[in-house]
């Protein structure tokens, strides 16, 4: 392996293991450890933190074992799931973003109009029925990349996972 992709291997395994400790991380500090119960920014912070695991877990974890082996050993199957798990954690990921962006804004624009009353996205009902609606949507968008998949190559030592939409 060349130096220049081994030293691009191992920057990417370290930005692939902080993000996989740096989300866990989140998603457990946000967990409700108080007896009032969960609040709607950390519903939005643990779906953020999930939908990055998924990714980090199933998508960049393996791609960075495949760039240390120089090439995808992982089976057509698993290009598949990669693929599809890429496309929907990404998705998810933008969607919750969003989420979290407008409650933000409601809590800290909204509320100085009405004089510090409550949001509309303080209501959990709400924001689980966004987050659902939000990850069916990213499943509905991902199923494509599950078909459309192959691994490409011209010999053993070549091979990469890559999406093929027919033409």
């Amino acid at each position: 392996m060349p130096v220049e992709l081994l030293i691009e291997s191992s920057i990417r395994g370290l930005i692939c293991l902080a993000g996989i400790m740096g989300n866990s991380w989140l998603a457990l500090r946000s967990l409700a450890c108080q007896k009032s119960g969960i609040r709607t920014n950390e519903v939005l912070f643990i779906n953020l933190a999930v939908s990055n695991l998924i990714s980090g877990y199933l998508v960049d974890l393996p791609d960075t074992m495949a760039d240390f082996a120089g090439r995808w050993f992982l089976g057509k199957i698993y290009c598949s799931i990669f693929s599809f798990c890429a496309n929907f954690s990404e998705t998810s990921s933008i969607y919750t973003t969003f989420f979290i962006c407008v409650f933000w804004h409601q809590k800290l624009v909204g509320s100085l109009k009405r004089g510090g009353a409550s949001v509309q996205l303080d209501s959990l009902r709400l924001v689980s029925c966004l987050l659902a609606g939000s990850w069916m949507l990213a499943l509905v968008f991902s199923i494509p990349c599950f078909f459309f998949v192959t691994v490409v190559g011209t010999n053993e030592s070549q091979e990469n996972c890559e999406v093929v939409f027919p033409t």
